[in-house]
């Protein structure tokens, strides 16, 4: 017993210590990792890109404001927490708002995209459904939703200039 603990140096006692740290750090990682997960990015190539990722930090999604014509979403807006974040896209259009009940999440996004979003239409972890935009249309089709349980939408990202020209959804638990 005494040979082995004068085999082992100071420096590789430091270099085991800090491998078990980097060690337990990255299997801490791996189980966050599980819980996130994205959908998307649907629609078309144009317009200037968005990322709404940092604004979850100011809460979950509580509200949404999307302003819609005869024939596509024009933009859309979110609340995280109390902060509404920027309006990506146009300004024309009839104007709609949703708020979600404490507790209320997104779950599962439907919608129909050509070169940009025709119609979106939002499920809620209580069974409320919001759709937007005209319910007919020629585009593709998707359907996105969280690839693990117990998790919602907390942001957004996309594509936008006068109109949502496509949009990716960020799934993760409601924290």
């Amino acid at each position: 017993m005494h040979s082995l603990r004068k085999s082992i140096s100071p420096s590789k006692m430091l270099a085991v210590v800090l491998l078990s740290f980097l060690s337990a750090g990255t299997s801490y990682g791996i189980a966050q990792a599980r819980t996130s997960s994205f959908s998307g990015e649907f629609g078309g190539s144009t317009g200037s890109h968005f990322d709404q990722s940092n604004n979850q930090l100011d809460g979950p999604i509580t509200a949404l404001r999307i302003r819609a014509n005869d024939r596509y979403i024009v933009s859309i807006q979110v609340r995280y927490g109390d902060s509404w974040s920027n309006t990506e896209g146009g300004t024309v259009g009839s104007s709609s708002n949703v708020q979600l009940f404490l507790g209320e999440g997104f779950v599962q996004v439907l919608g129909r995209f050509r070169s940009h979003m025709e119609y979106l239409a939002f499920r809620t972890n209580q069974g409320r459904i919001f759709a937007f935009g005209p319910s007919f249309g020629s585009g593709t089709f998707f359907n996105a939703e969280p690839s693990f349980p117990n998790t919602v939408l907390r942001s957004i990202s996309g594509r936008s200039g006068s109109s949502v020209d496509a949009i990716g959804f960020h799934w993760d638990t409601d924290e």
